[in-house]
């Protein structure tokens, strides 16, 4: 009896380590997919928070489909302008006043929708949300330094 034991004892604290890593492995967050899915895996949002942010997003979206689409129609305008030689300085400062208006509002309302999602998480999650954005911000930096180094730009 005790030599049929001998493997299953050895086994034990094996399997109790794989049990215990289960959780860990079973949360792990993919590197690639949906965004909003890997943002609520690593934030570890509830499903009431992340039903909130769907809603708020939502509820925003045709806000600023109607700025991205003012931005577009600016800035196109803009570039217009600045081809043609004979666009006065004033209506190319005013297009470009416009144009910068138009950014301007979208970043309000971005700011809008930012809030409110900020106000459906705790205290910890906040935290980790700034450090996410933080790491995005250095990454995007690192990226555009690499490709201006390859298109032999300086910075």
């Amino acid at each position: 009896m005790k030599v049929l034991l001998r493997p299953a004892l050895k086994l034990g604290p094996t399997l109790v380590l794989a049990l215990m890593a289960l959780p860990l492995t079973a949360q792990a967050v993919p590197k690639r997919g949906p965004r909003a899915e890997r943002i609520a895996l690593t934030l570890h949002l509830s499903d009431t928070q992340k039903t909130s942010m769907r809603a708020i997003r939502e509820k925003h979206r045709p806000d600023l489909v109607v700025r991205r689409d003012a931005v577009q129609q600016a800035q196109a305008a803009l570039r217009r302008a600045f081809k043609d030689a004979a666009t006065p300085d004033t209506q190319l400062r005013a297009l470009h006043d416009k144009a910068a208006g138009a950014r301007f509002d979208m970043m309000l309302a971005r700011r809008s929708v930012h809030q409110e999602v900020q106000a459906l998480l705790t205290p910890e999650q906040r935290v980790k949300a700034a450090e996410m954005r933080g790491a995005a911000e250095a990454r995007r930096h690192e990226r555009r330094h690499h490709l201006r180094q390859a298109a032999g730009l300086p910075g």
